[in-house]
C-alpha cells in the first residue's frame, strides 16, 4: 500500500521516508465565515482544502498535504452570525509555527495555500517568517479564484456568465466550486445577487481589472446579504470544470515550485 497523501495520516517511519523523498509541503489555510444565504460557513475550507487534496492524489510524489488550518483574519465578518476570527499575530505565528515544523523535520520546500482573500496578508508575512528562520523555501499563494484567478484560467474567463463584480465573494464562482464539491451544502433557492461597492472607480475585487486599492471595511457595510457578487448564475458544471483547470494548474505550479534550489546564503560586509 503506497503511503498517504495526507501528512498526519503517516507513521513517524513512513514520514521518515516521506522526508528523503522531499515533496512539497502544503498547508492550506482557510477560515470559517459568512457566504451569503446560500453557502455554509465553512465554503473557504472546502474548496482550499478540496484542490489541494485532488492535487496530491494526482501527483503523489510530489506533495505532501498537512491538515487544513480551519480559522483565519475575520474580525471584519463579526457582525455575521457563526464567522470566527483570529487575531493578526497569532495567525501569523500559527500559521509559521505549523510550516516551521515541518522543516525542522527536514522538508526544504513549503507552501502555504491560502484560501480566503484577508488571510494573503497573513500567509505571505508568515511564509516570509519560514523563510529567514529555517532558510527553508516557504511561499504563499491562492487557487481560488476569487482571490487570484491565475489556476483556473483559462476556464475562469472563457466560462463565467456573470457581469464585473459578480465573482469576488459568495458569488459565481464560489457557488459553483460548491455545487461540484458539495452540492448538498449548497441552497440555490436563496442565493441573491448583491454587488455591493465592487465597481468602484480603481477598486474591485473581481479581477476585470487590477485594483489600485487595497481596502477591507467592515463587512455588515459592504453587504447586506454577505454577498458580493451574483450566484444566481452558478452551475455545477462550471464548478467542475474550474475545479479541474485549477487542479491540473495546481499540480503544474508545484512541480515547479519544487525546482526552487536551496542555496546557501552568503555574508557581503567583508
Amino acid at each position: 500500500m503506497s503511503a498517504s497523501i495526507r501528512y498526519d495520516e503517516l507513521t513517524w517511519p513512513e514520514m521518515r521516508q516521506a522526508i528523503a523523498r522531499q515533496p512539497a509541503v502544503l498547508l492550506p489555510f482557510g477560515t470559517v465565515e459568512d457566504h451569503g444565504p446560500h453557502l455554509p460557513i465553512n465554503t473557504d475550507n472546502v474548496i482550499v482544502e478540496s484542490i489541494c487534496l485532488e492535487a496530491a492524489r494526482r501527483a503523489p510524489d510530489d506533495m505532501l498535504v498537512m491538515p487544513l488550518v480551519p480559522y483565519g483574519l475575520d474580525e471584519h465578518h463579526m457582525d455575521f452570525p457563526g464567522a470566527v476570527s483570529v487575531d493578526m499575530q497569532t495567525l501569523i505565528d500559527l500559521v509559521a509555527d505549523v510550516a516551521l515544523s515541518a522543516t525542522r523535520h527536514g522538508f526544504t520546500h513549503v507552501l502555504i495555500v491560502n484560501g480566503h482573500g484577508s488571510n494573503a496578508p497573513i500567509a505571505d508575512l508568515a511564509a516570509r517568517r519560514v523563510v529567514l528562520e529555517s532558510g527553508a523555501i516557504c511561499g504563499a499563494m491562492s487557487p481560488n479564484a476569487a482571490i487570484d484567478p491565475t489556476l483556473a484560467e483559462p476556464t475562469f474567463s472563457a466560462l463565467r456568465r456573470s457581469a464585473p463584480g459578480g465573482v469576488a465573494h459568495a458569488g459565481e464562482y464560489e457557488t459553483a466550486m460548491m455545487l461540484h464539491l458539495r452540492p448538498d451544502l449548497v441552497q440555490m433557492d436563496k442565493a441573491v445577487r448583491e454587488e455591493g461597492q465592487l465597481t468602484l472607480p480603481y477598486f474591485n475585487w473581481d479581477h476585470a481589472a487590477p485594483s489600485v486599492l487595497s481596502w477591507q471595511d467592515w463587512w455588515s457595510r459592504m453587504s447586506e446579504s454577505g454577498v458580493c457578487g451574483d450566484p444566481t448564475v452558478a452551475t455545477a458544471e462550471f464548478g467542475r470544470a474550474l475545479f479541474e483547470t485549477t487542479v491540473e494548474n495546481m499540480v503544474r505550479f508545484v512541480r515547479v515550485f519544487r525546482t526552487i534550489p536551496l542555496r546557501p546564503r552568503r555574508d557581503l560586509h567583508t
